[in-house]
């Protein structure tokens, strides 16, 4: 059946939304194909069908996705903590005339960037269509950015009409450049259903061997070797251990992560999963491992805790510092104080399996809450707020900040 057919029992809100994003991965899909079912119309533009850096097709399971005119331009991102990175900065130039052409009610624009700018000229012309700027970032990656983004992001806040914020980070951040309260709403990340383990776990009694799991880009930016280094470590002061570091996805530095392994350490390079398998890993694996030194949110880390999994992660990955309560379903250090990843490790790898049996329930409770019903939700009671005459006043939605 397409997921668009799916029953939906709820009031539909008036409204054509217009959604504008550089590109689609699943966890946008999902949700949006539960907001589609809400709302009168549900019109998407993306910049390109898939960026270059990624390892999979485009999948948008019957959503109205159409393509806008789009200059790319590549550059390279250089952190503080040592490592750069490509980026991939977008211009869709044809945003006003899309825009022009659909119509919308109300327009969300994901990102401080060159589509939100364009929206906001659309915005100006038109001022009965409000626009919502889609906010997925973290302080510690907007800290490095430059002056002409920062210049341009003082001068979008003045252009929407409210923003959303996935996590605590990104809304202090959008609060620090002069964002009111009343301007905020939380709209969070999803995760795809079909990548999560919901079955009952396997008991780990077996405390002297321990599988850990780390999913993502193997590259400079996600910790992974200094991450390996003290995990290699732990496991030469520990020989009586038995461990496995299990490696989903492919990157730069796959074949150096080889290196890290020893007698009583074994790193295992997975390669990219599908669904299905990735399900699989989480199933089969004790502990989750997300090291990054940078990242927006983290996906994985809410992936590994609704599978029942707790997550060793560096407090620099958004979703650690939102979701990880510390000895109750993860355990948190950063990824640059090589001490401090021991300590995590150590808390982790001293449980017993039936301690560590006992926090599949914590950590699947620490994040049922979010799921694309959720999300679409949260879209829904943003709408409500800034067209409320898009609802009828017998539906008498809530709407939660």
């Amino acid at each position: 059946m397409d997921a668009l057919s799916e029953n939906y029992d709820g009031e539909k809100l008036d409204a054509h939304v217009v959604i504008l994003n550089n590109y689609l991965r699943i966890h946008h899909v999902v949700s949006y194909v539960e907001l589609a079912k809400r709302v009168r119309k549900l019109t998407i533009l993306i910049s390109v069908p898939m960026e270059p850096d990624r390892d999979w097709d485009a999948e948008w399971m019957g959503l109205d996705v159409r393509i806008q005119k789009n200059w790319m331009f590549t550059k390279s991102w250089k952190h503080s903590k040592g490592f750069q990175e490509r980026n991939f900065i977008h211009v869709p130039v044809d945003t006003v005339k899309q825009l022009k052409s659909l119509k919308p009610d109300i327009v969300f624009s994901y990102e401080m960037g060159f589509r939100t700018l364009l929206s906001g000229w659309f915005r100006r012309w038109n001022k009965k269509v409000p626009l919502v700027m889609v906010g997925n970032m973290s302080e510690g990656i907007e800290q490095e950015r430059g002056f002409s983004r920062r210049l341009l992001r003082s001068f979008i806040r003045r252009v929407v009409d409210v923003c959303s914020y996935n996590g605590p980070s990104c809304k202090r951040y959008l609060k620090s450049i002069g964002l009111p309260d009343e301007k905020l709403f939380h709209i969070p990340y999803c995760i795809d259903p079909d990548v999560v383990f919901t079955g009952e776990r396997s008991s780990r009694a077996d405390v002297q061997q321990r599988k850990l799991l780390y999913c993502g880009s193997i590259s400079p930016r996600k910790g992974v070797t200094e991450f390996a280094s003290a995990l290699r470590t732990w496991c030469n002061a520990n020989p009586e251990r038995q461990v496995v570091l299990q490696l989903a996805g492919a990157g730069e530095l796959v074949e150096q992560m080889s290196e890290f392994g020893s007698a009583n350490l074994k790193i295992q390079a997975l390669g990219n999963l599908n669904q299905a398998e990735l399900a699989a890993a989480y199933r089969d694996a004790d502990i989750g491992v997300n090291p990054s030194f940078a990242d927006e949110w983290g996906l994985t880390t809410v992936e590994a805790l609704a599978s029942g999994m707790p997550v060793l992660g560096c407090t620099y990955v958004h979703s650690i510092e939102a979701v990880i309560d510390e000895g109750v379903n993860g355990w948190t250090f950063e990824s640059d104080d090589p001490t401090a990843i021991l300590r995590a490790i150590e808390s982790a790898m001293s449980l017993s399996g039936s301690d560590l049996d006992g926090m599949v329930q914590a950590c699947r409770q620490s994040v049922q809450h979010i799921t694309p019903q959720a999300t679409a939700e949260r879209f829904c009671d943003v709408v409500t707020k800034v067209l409320p005459e898009s609802v009828d006043s017998a539906t008498n939605r809530q709407f939660k900040k």
